[in-house]
């Protein structure tokens, strides 16, 4: 991908998310960006394929970084993608506010995301193997299941400011190791035998 076009999607993520799709201005993209507005336009053909894109490249950027489980088992590869889903979202702050505006404003654009379901996949497809190999229980809604445990990282991000007070004065980085415990403590419980 070209500078300019990296720029200008670094650019559209901060304003889309800060200002949501409504709110968010070409104008401003490209002046902060530093291009001409056509350029934007000569990359995304209109305000909506730019929004969709910086989306994409979000799923993108989540899928492009290593997350091959190296575990034993599959609950350490499980617990090593959902410790991966919390880095992820703590890497990436506006990804939760852009995509929680997303569905506030009921943007239809979630079937033009070609990753979204990356996460989703690959934890689904760790617990189907589980419950081949014997080592996680059969549940009767899998999908309902995995939803949950990604929902459970998820909403720590995207409810942040309402939830931070209750982890008192330890850094944020203190809380993430507390979440990736909790979450390595909940996925054990409740999935595996």
């Amino acid at each position: 991908m070209g500078q300019g076009k990296e720029k200008i999607l670094q650019t559209a993520l901060q304003e889309f998310s800060e200002k949501g799709y409504d709110g968010a201005r070409i104008d401003y993209i490209s002046k902060m960006a530093g291009v001409n507005k056509a350029l934007i336009y000569y990359h995304f053909k209109s305000k909506e394929e730019l929004f969709t894109a910086v989306i994409n490249d979000l799923f993108e950027k989540a899928v492009s970084v290593s997350i091959e489980p190296t575990g034993t088992s599959v609950r350490e590869n499980l617990i090593q993608v959902m410790e991966h889903f919390i880095d992820f979202l703590h890497s990436n702050p506006y990804f939760v506010k852009i995509m929680d505006q997303s569905v506030a404003q009921d943007r239809d654009i979630f079937q033009q995301l070609h990753r979204q379901n990356f996460f989703f996949e690959m934890v689904m497809g760790m617990y189907q193997l589980g419950v081949q190999t014997g080592e996680c229980r059969k549940v009767d809604h899998p999908e309902d299941f995995v939803v949950s445990l990604l929902g459970a990282v998820y909403f720590y991000f995207s409810h942040h400011k309402a939830i931070r007070k209750f982890y008192g004065n330890i850094s944020e980085e203190e809380v993430i190791v507390i979440r990736k415990k909790t979450m390595k403590d909940m996925i054990s419980r409740l999935i595996f035998l």
